[in-house]
């Protein structure tokens, strides 16, 4: 088997290494930073404590939107980053605010609008170096080159290119232990997604299924515990490193069924990622183990299950972890709707890494299936 794993950036693990972020800087020649930031942390005191860290370093900053990321979103940001030429971009929030932050780097030495890159139709021309602080611990996106982003139609698409890796990570767990509690559950299981597909979609390679599958022991271990005890930094800087595992694992081997059908999801009904991608992958899993046992027992064993088991145990451990106070829509499914969209060009490469092929009958069976689960938590 052939393949290719990508470049990691560099990781700094730990509350001890803001301190020292200011002479990184300085070590890139690099004097001014544009903070990109989400709401809720540009009003705490956690950005306080970076701006410290950054003495001496010319600071913009710039928050962005609630929401996902749109292109009119990252666009505004890019024109704002222009203004400060040879600034390092620095993402701090969840994974909307890094995709942004990621985005603008990539595009902001252009005057082509984020539009011009979505599915890879162009490729970029340049870049600004990017740090990357997650608040959240679910998307790995301080980890992986892909990038989400919805158009002016609302579909949720990707950009993808080697520009809009970061070149820093922090992983601090203080930044996250202020995060709600049915934030950390959808973040989490989004986390544990990304994990078993990459661990068992169809470009999976030993060593991204290493990270996987320690990634899924890590979440098992401590996201039941962070749900419960926000202020445990232990558990909380466990969930850092189990999400930016599965970060890497799915930058190198991808994602599967659960992800296409997550991203039809919030395109229709706008339905959070961590949400959307869960019911998927509750509603799927044991569809998938019955057409590709094999592909699920590693994953099994992380849960002291056999694979036969292992759906019921996810159903268990959706419990534990509060699942069903993370939903906060009631929209009504479509599951024709549904199914069509998951053939769509942008959910494709989704579809078609799944561990059991997916036939086009089989979509719709997929998505009667999810609307079952969706409606389950409804009543």
């Amino acid at each position: 088997m052939n393949y290719d794993i990508g470049r990691t950036p560099r990781i700094l693990v730990g509350s001890d290494h803001l301190s020292g972020l200011a002479g990184i800087l300085k070590s890139w020649e690099r004097a001014s930073a544009v903070l990109i930031v989400d709401a809720v942390i540009a009003e705490g005191e956690y950005i306080k404590t970076l701006k410290h860290a950054l003495a001496g370093v010319t600071i913009a900053q710039y928050i962005i939107p609630a929401g996902e990321p749109t292109v009119e979103g990252v666009n505004a940001a890019a024109i704002y980053a222009r203004s400060f030429p040879r600034a390092v971009i620095v993402g701090v929030g969840g994974g909307s605010a890094l995709d942004i932050a990621k985005q603008v780097a990539a595009i902001v030495a252009s005057h082509e609008g984020i539009e011009h890159y979505l599915l890879c139709a162009n490729p970029f021309t340049g870049r600004r170096p990017i740090i990357a602080i997650p608040t959240t611990s679910g998307t790995g996106a301080e980890v992986t080159r892909t990038c989400i982003v919805s158009d002016t139609f609302g579909r949720k698409l990707w950009t993808w290119g080697d520009e809009m890796l970061p070149d820093l990570v922090i992983l601090d767990p203080n930044v996250t232990v202020t995060m709600p509690a049915f934030v950390t559950t959808s973040t989490g299981l989004d986390a544990f997604s990304h994990a078993l597909e990459a661990n068992t979609g169809k470009r999976k390679n030993a060593i991204s299924s290493g990270n996987a599958l320690h990634a899924m022991k890590l979440i098992r271990q401590h996201l039941p515990t962070a749900v419960r005890q926000p202020e445990n930094l232990e558990t909380r800087a466990g969930m850092q490193e189990a999400a930016m595992l599965a970060g890497l694992a799915i930058d190198n081997s991808g994602t599967g069924i659960a992800h296409c059908i997550g991203h039809a999801l919030g395109t229709l009904y706008h339905i959070p990622h961590g949400v959307a991608v869960t019911i998927a992958l509750e509603a799927t899993l044991a569809w998938n183990i019955e057409g590709a046992t094999e592909e699920y027992s590693s994953a099994a064993e992380v849960f002291g299950v056999t694979p036969q088991e292992l759906s019921n145990a996810f159903k268990t451990f959706l419990e534990q972890t509060q699942f069903a106070t993370a939903i906060k829509t009631t929209a009504i499914l479509e599951p024709q709707v549904i199914a069509e969209l998951m053939n769509a060009p942008e959910n494709q490469p989704m579809l078609n890494n799944n561990a059991r092929v997916v036939n086009e009958s089989q979509r719709l069976e997929l998505a009667e299936l999810t609307v079952r689960v969706w409606e389950g938590y409804m009543k």
